[in-house]
């Protein structure tokens, strides 16, 4: 019986050495990241400028899985970074209450940011507040990570039959006023 035991205890740590880098590349393979020319204002029909509140446009995500679309990163580095992710979930947007929808889909994240706490990759996430903003569906949490604590926030809305969420993280001062101003100018881009 031992060496049965043994034999599996062997086996499964092949099968762990083998296959985890496989499924390691085909989590990294599943994105691509590319710059986005100066030039360019939109994307797929949405907004993208260079700046939104003070924040500098990055790279462009691609998450090659139907359904998932993609995001661009806006960021002040080492202080603020905010992920705009632009996708459907593969569903039909425009016959959902909208206001549902991003409500579910806040909430969603918000397990998400759990489910991070759960693997370990954040030791804590508190949530500060749960709302409805005119434009947005948000959250408010403190999260840490490395033992530095930060507030992120979500916004999530429904705009052109894609869901349209906001993930913005900070450390600076005055956390409410920075994430609040990211997403009423986006929303007013969104709304032109």
């Amino acid at each position: 019986m031992s060496r049965l035991l043994r034999l599996l205890g062997s086996w499964s740590l092949y099968l762990s050495l083998v296959l985890a880098p496989i499924c390691t590349f085909e989590a990294i393979a599943e994105t691509t990241k590319s710059p986005i020319p100066a030039h360019v204002k939109h994307i797929d029909g949405y907004p993208f400028p260079a700046e939104v509140a003070g924040l500098r446009r990055g790279q462009k995500t691609d998450y090659n899985t139907s359904g998932l679309g993609f995001s661009v990163r806006y960021e002040k580095p080492g202080e603020t970074w905010a992920d705009v992710y632009i996708y459907d979930l593969g569903q039909n947007l425009s016959s959902m209450d909208r206001r549902k929808a991003s409500l579910d889909q806040r909430d969603a994240a918000l397990k998400d940011i759990d489910s991070t706490v759960s693997s370990g990759s954040y030791q804590n996430a508190a949530l500060i507040a749960k709302t409805e903003a005119a434009s947005f569906a948000k959250a408010h949490v403190a999260i840490t990570q490395n033992s530095k604590t930060r507030d992120s926030y979500v916004f999530v809305t429904v705009r052109k039959g894609n869901f349209v969420k906001i993930r913005l993280t900070t450390a600076a001062d005055n956390p409410d006023r920075l994430a609040d101003r990211f997403a009423s100018e986006y929303a007013r881009l969104l709304s032109k």
